[in-house]
């Protein structure tokens, strides 16, 4: 068997040989590298380049972009985003939501009692079928994916430290939309609440309807699995940290678990070097992962550690932990991740801890460490104030 052969073999099939298997370059790799090695292209230029070659989960708002480059004001951007979303969204997408909502209840209603037909999904009706003419027009579905992608794309291009006044001006415009009043309710809304996770919805903006499913589809992008460890990719990858947590501590969007990930990510795992789709050196992730928990410290932490009150807590806040424990050998690992633990006193000691053993770690660059000095003491204050 040749080395090309042998390199593209399943994992179990080279186990008994004890080799263990490495992923083949992909072929968008070396484009990634060229776009990332591309003296021409600024930063936000390479992210661009890079997210087209890696098909990242992203959008390309032209309003954001003029908004953000200075071009347009808040309220024009979201006067001219928001308009088409809800004229879809007021029109059920125009007659296409209702019409689909009618056929299914027709279906069901078959299975039901009279009694119950009615009562879970109303009387039937003649539902006219949508003018053919409107079959392209864009859901609301759709232009809400494109939304939140273009706004968390934008938020990788923008530099966390450097631009963090352009971060809080995407911030606004977020909160512009979220109080902005929510669009007038679809006909037949009866028929679509509770059945259509979009049209069933009356609070497209005051929750930032889809935000948070786009956040999560974007968290696949994340370096070692959509993304590679190019710098431009570690980069973006640390800037939409940052804008979420700006997000999180301003009480616009809760992504507090995403906080939690990132330092459980850095702090409580076994790193392995080929343990993702995309692997990288140890050190290389450790650099990456200990710089977005200190992001998430630095900006969201006091907000994360007042959620640990709501709950109460089910360890004792001076619970000793062993500082070389990782993954589910930790209490709070274990006890199915819920809202008391997640954010527990004892857990954040630990973090500290481990904050303060990194920043001694020689083998971390200098700007590593300090983070890591400074998300320890950030996080003492907090301890000691509490």
């Amino acid at each position: 068997m040749d080395s090309s052969s042998e390199d593209s073999m399943p994992e179990s099939a080279q186990a008994d040989r004890g080799t263990p298997w490495v992923r083949p370059p992909r072929p968008e790799d070396e484009k990634a590298q060229r776009a990332a090695q591309d003296t021409t292209l600024d930063e936000p230029a390479k992210i661009d380049a890079i997210a087209e070659i890696r098909r990242w989960f992203c959008g390309n708002n032209e309003n954001i972009n003029a908004y953000l480059a200075g071009n347009m004001d808040v309220a024009t951007a979201v006067d001219n985003v928001a308009k088409p979303i809800e004229a879809a969204y007021s029109s059920a997408d125009y007659g296409r939501g209702v019409y689909r909502a009618e056929m299914s209840a027709r279906q069901q209603r078959k299975y039901l009692s009279p009694e119950v037909a009615l009562e879970r999904w109303g009387a039937e009706e003649d539902v006219p079928e949508p003018d053919p003419a409107t079959a392209d027009l864009p859901s609301t579905e759709n232009q809400l994916w494109d939304l939140w992608y273009s706004v968390l794309h934008a938020a990788k291009r923008i530099p966390w430290q450097t631009g963090a006044a352009q971060q809080e001006k995407l911030l606004t415009l977020v909160q512009t939309l979220k109080a902005r009043p929510n669009p007038p309710l679809p006909a037949r809304f009866d028929l679509l609440k509770g059945k259509d996770w979009v049209l069933g919805s009356d609070t497209v903006w005051s929750s930032l309807l889809m935000l948070g499913p786009s956040g999560r589809e974007t968290w696949n992008d994340g370096c070692g699995c959509g993304a590679g460890w190019l710098v431009p990719e570690q980069h973006a990858w640390t800037n939409v940290n940052a804008f979420v947590a700006r997000l999180t501590a301003s009480g616009t969007d809760d992504f507090g678990l995403y906080g939690v990930w990132a330092l459980r990510d850095a702090l409580e795992e076994h790193l392995e070097e080929k343990g993702h789709h995309r692997p990288a050196p140890i050190l290389m992730q450790r650099h990456l992962l200990l710089t977005i928990a200190s992001v998430w410290v630095k900006i969201a932490g006091a907000y994360m550690f007042a959620q640990r009150a709501k709950h109460g807590e089910q360890l004792p806040e001076d619970a000793p932990v062993d500082l070389k424990k990782r993954g589910r050998q930790l209490p709070w690992n274990k006890m199915n991740n819920n809202d008391a633990m997640m954010l527990c006193t004892a857990r954040w000691e630990f973090w500290a801890a481990r904050f303060e053993q990194e920043a001694l770690d020689q083998e971390l660059s200098e700007e590593v460490r300090e983070c890591a000095r400074e998300s320890a003491e950030i996080i003492r204050g907090l301890l000691a104030a509490a």
